[in-house]
């Protein structure tokens, strides 16, 4: 029996499992069609926010893979929902992260401010992006210390880039929480909202697929499979780092080993 056939649907991570910036794995396109073919549905699950869910996944169909954008879980997505659910409509925030998440986060009726205006601000949210500097390290923290509540898309502290091992937003928010003597809450792997949008996304939870066996698929030990875990989902791991503590369900060497037996 070939390993995939042990579940009934999968949450797939991005970055490190099926591209590295954007640069396809050989065999993870034709791999996650064939999944789909064989009716498994596949929802993609990733802490990089750096794109929309939308253009997350026009990058993945002009990489091979048949997918619409609501099958695409970002941890930007959950990090703006948290803010609307916590404040209501319109709450003023400052933020870091790339210009496509800063417009994710007007488009949603977020009132995103300039970091002059740091007192004025309820929240600050934070993604990584290569641009963060002095000027947003002082306005976020400041912000923060001043009782706008902290929160992040993640705590990984780097990801996975075609010459190696980029910073990630879990190294950007290490500085602020050192300058603001705050704790940021975040809204990514591992924690479980993410995953509950990921399962969502699939069908999984509804009443009608209470049996469904769902496996998440990451290359990190910590955020993908403990995550997972702790949400009662089963965790593969493709390579990638390991974690005190976690165990996997399985391990594999990337996502073609779907379509092997159980390693």
């Amino acid at each position: 029996m070939r390993l995939a056939d042990h579940y009934d649907g999968f949450l797939v991570d991005l970055d490190g499992v099926v591209w590295l910036g954007h640069e396809m794995i050989a065999g993870a396109a034709a791999t996650l069609n064939s999944l789909v073919a064989d009716g498994k549905p596949v929802a993609f699950v990733t802490n990089s926010p750096r794109l929309s869910p939308a253009k997350q996944a026009e990058v993945l169909r002009a990489g091979g893979v048949e997918v619409e954008a609501k099958q695409v879980v970002t941890a930007g997505s959950t990090l703006i929902a948290a803010a609307v659910e916590r404040f209501g409509p319109g709450p003023r925030v400052i933020a870091t992260g790339t210009d496509s998440f800063l417009g994710q986060i007007e488009a949603a009726g977020i009132l995103l401010l300039a970091h002059s205006r740091w007192e004025e601000a309820e929240a600050v949210l934070v993604s990584g992006h290569s641009g963060f500097d002095y000027d947003e390290l002082k306005a976020t923290s400041m912000a923060a210390r001043a009782g706008a509540m902290l929160a992040a898309t993640g705590r990984d502290p780097t990801m996975p880039m075609p010459d190696g091992y980029w910073p990630g937003t879990g190294s950007i928010l290490a500085a602020i929480e050192t300058a603001s003597g705050r704790t940021g809450i975040v809204t990514g792997k591992p924690e479980a909202r993410i995953f509950e949008a990921g399962l969502k996304a699939i069908g999984a939870g509804e009443p009608s697929n209470a049996s469904m066996r769902v496996a998440m698929i990451g290359d990190r030990a910590d955020t993908d499979v403990g995550g997972a875990q702790s949400a009662g989902i089963d965790g593969i791991l493709v390579g990638g780092h390991e974690a005190p503590g976690v165990e996997p369900d399985h391990r594999i060497s990337d996502l073609t080993s779907l379509m092997g037996p159980v390693p």
